[in-house]
């Protein structure tokens, strides 16, 4: 699937400043009137696999996107010296436009490998998770927190919409938001596409954060142990080389990220009592007491993991060619399956316009 479509080149790694996107922060003026040739709703991987396509076209991009951070579940939390990758946990390939980039990140440092049990190495973001993202971010203009309420058409383009008016518009778009908001946003002006949204579902993920006074004694292999309502505990510094602990003072901390099963089953539980309970649980199966507890804070992924992909059948692409979705939903969990659709968007908007322009 993702052999078909072209990989954007990083012939060498950038200096710190061109690995940084361009930022606009909320409440700052966009230029206008001007119509991107692109605009983009969300920054996760989707999102910035379309536009950096987009981009290598010579394409004017715009992202735009409610988090404060880009990466989208690829996410990275830091509080007083605790670092805490909370969304998805590592990487892999199935693909070779996706394998590509993956070498070439680690390539370039930004990647490295993690041993998650005796017979399995992953991929992880260097140091943090969201490093990944930002390598692929790179040079990209994203409009950070900014949730947009609607879109509509807006003279021969699409507009973005927030509570106070128009954003911004774009001759073309795609939207990449969870499966449930791409529906709601779409539901008015694009219904075909919004039935496309409402066939995907999603397991809920709560995650706990844990600061932790010392890590003595707790293995270094990540838990797993989804019957009891674990899908994901790991060390943050089992992720970290040894002088990179030193050298950035990481303090010991733990992420634990509970089952779909389990979330679902407390999804609104008081995030305090999500704490001590996924806490009990990792105890009770390790038999290791975790001492002290410095910080902690617990997060609650609505839209954690597909657990139902749309149809291959279902419509990506708006009738006016002007529009296309694009995420993890429409081809599985995995972070490569949400990169290739991202990439697939744009180029089904492309060959629409270049056989507009034919006729």
């Amino acid at each position: 699937m993702g052999d078909r479509v072209k990989l954007f080149d990083f012939e060498k790694r950038p200096s710190v400043s061109r690995l940084t996107p361009k930022f606009t922060p909320a409440g700052s003026n966009l230029p206008d009137p001007i119509m991107f040739d692109l605009m983009i709703l969300g920054s996760g991987m989707a999102g910035l696999a379309a536009a950096q396509c987009a981009q290598n076209d010579g394409k004017q991009v715009l992202l735009v996107d409610k988090g404060r951070r880009l990466g989208g579940r690829v996410a990275t939390r830091r509080k007083d010296g605790f670092v805490f990758n909370h969304g998805a946990q590592f990487v892999t390939a199935k693909g070779t436009v996706f394998a590509s980039l993956l070498g070439r990140a680690q390539q370039l440092g930004c990647l490295t490998d993690w041993q998650i049990s005796p017979d399995k190495t992953v991929q992880i973001g260097a140091p943090t998770m969201r490093d990944l993202a930002q390598f692929i971010a790179k040079d990209l203009d994203i409009h950070q927190q900014t949730e947009i309420t609607s879109i509509a058409h807006h003279g021969d383009g699409i507009g973005f919409f927030d509570m106070d008016g128009l954003v911004a518009c774009g001759r073309q778009a795609i939207v990449t938001a969870p499966a449930p908001q791409s529906a709601r946003l779409l539901a008015a002006l694009y219904p075909g596409l919004a039935a496309t949204a409402s066939l995907a579902a999603y397991d809920p993920c709560w995650t706990i954060m844990l600061g932790l006074e010392n890590d003595d004694g707790i293995a270094p292999m990540p838990l797993r142990d989804e019957a009891a309502g674990i899908q994901f505990a790991a060390l943050e510094t089992s992720r970290q080389k040894p002088q990179s602990i030193a050298a950035n003072q990481i303090r010991p901390a733990m992420t634990i990220q509970a089952s779909g099963a389990w979330s679902q089953q407390h999804l609104e539980d008081d995030p305090q009592e999500v704490i001590e309970k996924l806490t009990a649980i990792w105890q009770d199966i390790t038999g290791h007491r975790l001492g002290n507890i410095l910080n902690a804070a617990a997060h609650r992924w609505r839209y954690a993991k597909v657990s139902r992909a749309t149809p291959e059948t279902a419509a990506r692409l708006s009738d006016d060619q002007k529009l296309a979705i694009a995420g993890d939903w429409l081809g599985g969990p995995r972070i490569e399956q949400a990169f290739d659709s991202g990439q697939q968007a744009y180029y089904a908007l492309k060959a629409s316009l270049e056989a507009r322009h034919a006729r």
